[in-house]
């Protein structure tokens, strides 16, 4: 049984090594990611106007006055006072073809009391720039800025097999006979003799409660609907998300847009309010492919995530879902818990730290372990042509 273990810990380990090289360094930007952007672009984020507000549906209205091409599908409201809100606009469609224009999607900031604009980017667009920096490193950590869904696949199977890895790799570490503690203590020490292989095998053994469930959560964000859902269900029941129930549904079932950001506020602050959410609204969008609103309340950055509902963007009182906190079956709970295991907003601020310093272990890991298959390699090399030199003086 070692043997084929060792097999799979040896390929499993190169085939997904360079992946978790570079989601362990993004990553460990990306802990922060938020307070780097802001650093970076203060323009994007702070206003100097004072006063009330305006209304989500006027800012929308704003925007879409000055980009006639261009439709409001996703916005953000600032949490404190003097902070923009983020308005992101996608292409119309083109009344002439039916199809979108040509006009590449964009993010706009707004000072929310005047509804000036105050910046400018468009997301996810390389590379190095200040603007462009923390967005493009966001993308590239979740699908490698791949287009369609190859990237968000291509990053999910290798989670999978970081999960699988994560369990084989700690297997391997249990030593052969008795006494079991005893010779099992060897395995969570570094000797300065053996310094690559050792920082490999106890670092990560020392970090493996630590490893696993950022690798399960890795599963949960790039493959939610077709892995994690369907095995947690196994245990307790986990209802699919909006956009896969919708997405069954034929298209002439789905409805057609009734009403505006204006209306959709208020339907989602009667929501709330009907389920006892008093926490402001943080987030609004409407899905354009499958025709609903979706809203989320408080800070996306508290500790086990913001609720979330969703209803109908034909009748904006019949409400298609909810995702809060808490709530819902354990397989459910357990599901939302993903993004702040994820990010380490579980566990506050320190546990943002340690997610930036684990993105360094699992890079340094991945960096080990490629050195140790190459010494081998090359031992293997040199003792097979030894051989091959003994036989022919023979």
């Amino acid at each position: 049984m070692r043997p084929i273990l060792v097999l799979l810990h040896r390929y499993v380990g190169l085939a997904t090594a360079l992946f978790l090289f570079l989601a362990g360094i993004t990553g460990s930007v990306l802990a922060f990611h938020h307070e780097l952007d802001e650093w970076l672009n203060p323009v994007f984020y702070h206003t100097s106007s004072e006063g009330a507000v305006l209304s989500p549906g006027t800012l929308v209205e704003r925007v879409q006055q000055a980009n006639p091409r261009m439709q409001v599908w996703y916005m953000e409201f600032p949490d404190e006072p003097g902070h923009a809100a983020l308005l992101a606009l996608v292409p119309r469609n083109d009344p002439a073809t039916g199809k979108p224009y040509e006009d590449k999607p964009v993010v706009q900031y707004l000072d929310a009391v005047t509804g000036d604009l105050v910046g400018t980017r468009h997301w996810g667009e390389c590379c190095f720039s200040r603007q462009n920096l923390v967005p493009f490193l966001l993308e590239f950590h979740y699908n490698l800025t791949l287009p369609g869904s190859w990237g968000i696949w291509l990053m999910g199977i290798v989670a999978i097999f970081w999960v699988l890895d994560c369990l084989v790799s700690l297997l391997l570490t249990f030593p052969r006979g008795r006494p079991f503690f005893g010779k099992w203590r060897t395995a969570w020490k570094i000797k300065r003799q053996r310094l690559n292989h050792d920082v490999h095998r106890a670092g990560g053994l020392w970090l493996w409660l630590l490893l696993t469930p950022v690798a399960v959560s890795s599963i949960a964000m790039n493959l939610p609907e077709q892995v994690f859902k369907p095995v947690v269900s196994l245990v307790s029941a986990v209802e699919p998300s909006v956009y896969a129930a919708r997405g069954k549904l034929p298209k002439d079932e789905l409805g057609v847009t009734g009403y505006d950001f204006h209306q959709a506020y208020d339907y989602a602050m009667q929501h709330a309010a009907d389920l006892g959410l008093s926490e402001p609204i943080g987030e609004l969008y409407y899905s354009f492919e499958y025709n609903f609103y979706g809203a989320g309340f408080g800070d996306h950055d508290s500790n086990q995530g913001n609720a979330w509902l969703f209803f109908h963007g034909s009748d904006g009182t019949q409400l298609l879902g909810q995702e809060i906190p808490g709530q819902g079956t354990l397989g459910e709970r357990f599901h939302l818990l993903q993004p702040a295991i994820h990010g380490g907003r579980i566990l506050g601020m320190p546990g943002r730290v340690l997610i930036a310093l684990l993105g360094v272990v699992i890079a340094g890991l991945s960096v080990t372990g490629v050195v140790i298959w190459w010494r081998k390699l090359r031992a293997r090399r040199v003792a097979a042509s030894k051989r091959r030199e003994a036989l022919q003086a023979i």
